[in-house]
């Protein structure tokens, strides 16, 4: 579901504080973009015609909270997969050693990133854009959870053009009619278990989160 919360109006405003970032070094409000909504929904997102328009985009390894295991490697393995389906841009992959030298903290958490770790970034790893992510919460036993915030960032201007916070939990009922069609559409094992295998494979069930998310990212001429 898109919710409509970042209007154009915001994400102008986006613009007008990323260019200033690039001159002051301030920093890029994240969040301020994300209003909680009334309703929890699976997924809430938003997203600029921009996003689809960068040419090379570096996907760094999603930071963790405390507490959350080696399983959730899979995420940042099918966020990269999910990304280079898409099409659109040439998506790098990036080891956490070199994230961990261009960034030394999670910036998700911190809710800022500065100019200078933008332009080491961008110069490190010939990139016009880079993906960054926090996973708040991944369960990997049944019934498996996956709790996700990414941004994708223009290296060129600091403006963030497409962020999406999702909280999928495979125990509810709209997650599993998700997870039905998607494995209809993108699974063409046999497993006799169908669907169902995904509710209890991590991997295949951060496939699901990670394509459900690239999803809403506008595909020109979808």
């Amino acid at each position: 579901m898109n919710d409509q919360r970042p209007t154009l109006r915001f994400v102008g405003g986006l613009l007008v504080l990323s260019a200033l970032l690039l001159t002051t070094g301030c920093r890029v409000p994240f969040f301020t973009a994300r209003p909680e909504p009334v309703q929890r929904e699976i997924l809430s997102f938003h997203t600029t015609i921009e996003a689809t328009q960068l040419r090379r985009v570096a996907v760094l390894p999603f930071h963790r909270s405390e507490g959350i295991g080696r399983s959730a490697t899979a995420m940042d393995e099918n966020m990269t997969a999910a990304l280079r389906e898409l099409g659109l841009h040439e998506v790098l992959t990036v080891s956490v050693v070199e994230r961990d030298a261009l960034l030394k903290r999670d910036v998700i958490r911190a809710n800022r990133i500065t100019t200078d770790e933008l332009l080491a970034i961008r110069d490190a790893l010939k990139c016009d854009g880079v993906l960054i992510g926090r996973i708040e919460q991944f369960t990997s036993y049944d019934p498996i959870a996956i709790g996700v915030t990414a941004d994708l960032v223009s290296c060129l201007d600091g403006s963030v053009l497409w962020s999406a916070t999702g909280h999928f939990d495979g125990s509810r009922s709209d997650v599993q009619r998700e997870v039905e069609a998607w494995y209809k559409r993108a699974v063409t094992s046999t497993n006799i278990a169908g669907w169902k295998q995904t509710l209890e494979s991590p991997k295949m069930f951060s496939r699901y989160v990670a394509e459900r998310l690239t999803l809403s990212i506008p595909v020109p001429g979808k």
